[in-house]
């Protein structure tokens, strides 16, 4: 392992980036007694960030070969960190939820340019690297809602949240404009529209597209709904909701680093990813059936553990299964797996405040049967790998 500048960058703007996919979560029933508005509300403001995220994902490849992917990304988070200082000081729901929109405007630059970064920088061993730098957006997923369920418990705003981590997300942009390593070779500076369409022309793409979908679904399933449900359903506080997604993010953080451990290259991969969607089918069946609160942080645990190699995987074997431009398949792939995060995060709130918030998590199931069939068919490619 050669961890260098670029990974120590990478790695702490990913965990930047998972902060601000997690704050309006652990301060959403905070912001909605505030600004009054519903579950619906509150799930219409996180598919309104991933829309604006999946918009810039198709216009970052063509940043990042004018600008590099580094500086596009700082760029980006100063974006973001604007947008979070701002939304502290909005007055109406309204207000909040556009400039919400802007951060993921913002972060959709981390999000397409972040991983093909670090494939460019370890292109013999990526899927190692990646998920180990995609750990550190688990880590910052646990540091946020600690902090944040702390503060709020103690009755800090969730106004000074979003300023205070407005303010620290400026840290990666620094690091990665003054990061630059000179004879580091980027994918994706001739991509063309012939590119695109050879990529999407490849069933094995549509099928790893559908894979990273449904990972993504389980994935935001948990990381957006446990912190509300937990206050909801077992009437606890904000830090104790702030826990319960800590664990999750916790699990994935372990996940991916054993993932990185014990991977051995596509086939295996695929298996091992596999086995895990199996598994998750029955851990969250039982975290809809849990009953109590311990149980069903046991249970956010290993579910966390289940979706932690999905998406930095299903990325890194992309390449042996789709001939094609590394950044390019990246991006593609994000757009396939951002709509998951969206979508699931919207149907849930619907259901919820229609049904009732546990009545919602009988979805993540669904997403686990259908991810396992997506990557059960996946297999029959495996012969043509690189020629799919």
């Amino acid at each position: 392992m050669k961890i260098n500048k670029i990974d120590s960058a990478s790695a702490i703007t990913f965990m930047v980036y998972a902060a601000t996919a997690v704050l309006t979560p652990i301060c959403l029933l905070k912001m909605s007694d505030e600004l009054s508005f519903t579950l619906s509300g509150g799930g219409a403001i996180e598919a309104g960030r991933t829309f604006l995220l999946l918009i810039t994902l198709f216009i970052s490849g063509k940043a990042a070969s004018k600008l590099g992917k580094g500086r596009t990304i700082a760029l980006g988070l100063i974006v973001t960190s604007a947008s979070l200082i701002f939304a502290g000081f909005s007055q109406t729901y309204w207000g909040v939820m556009s400039l919400i929109f802007i951060i993921g405007f913002g972060t959709g630059f981390a999000e397409a340019l972040i991983n093909p970064l670090v494939h460019d920088n370890h292109p013999k061993d990526s899927s190692k690297y990646l998920n180990i730098i995609n750990a550190f957006f688990s880590l910052g997923v646990v540091a946020a809602v600690l902090i944040s369920g702390l503060l709020l418990t103690i009755g800090v705003s969730w106004r000074i949240l979003f300023i205070g981590l407005g303010i620290i997300t400026l840290i990666p942009a620094l690091m990665l404009l003054t990061t630059y390593k000179k004879d580091l070779k980027e994918s994706g500076q001739e991509t063309s529209l012939h590119h695109w369409v050879n990529c999407l022309r490849r069933p094995a793409f549509w099928l790893l597209a559908a894979a990273i979908f449904f990972g993504a679904a389980c994935e935001a399933a948990f990381i957006f709904w446990s912190a509300s449900y937990i206050q909801l359903h077992f009437k606890a506080l904000p830090s104790a909701a702030g826990i319960g997604t800590a664990l999750f993010a916790g699990a994935m953080f372990t996940g991916r680093l054993i993932t990185a451990k014990i991977t051995r290259g596509h086939h295996y991969d695929r298996l091992l990813m596999l086995v895990a969607s199996l598994c998750g089918i029955g851990v969250s069946f039982a975290a809809y059936t849990a009953d109590s609160l311990y149980l069903f942080y046991f249970l956010l645990f290993a579910a966390g553990i289940v979706v932690a190699p999905y998406w930095p995987t299903i990325q890194a074997i992309s390449t042996k299964y789709v001939d094609g431009d590394p950044t390019l398949l990246f991006i593609l792939l994000s757009c396939a797996g951002i709509p998951g995060i969206g979508g699931a995060s919207l149907l849930m709130g619907v259901i919820g405040d229609n049904y009732g918030l546990q009545s919602s998590f009988l979805l993540i199931p669904v997403f686990f049967i259908l991810l396992s069939i997506v990557l059960f068919i996946l297999r029959w490619f495996s012969s043509q790998a690189g020629n799919s």
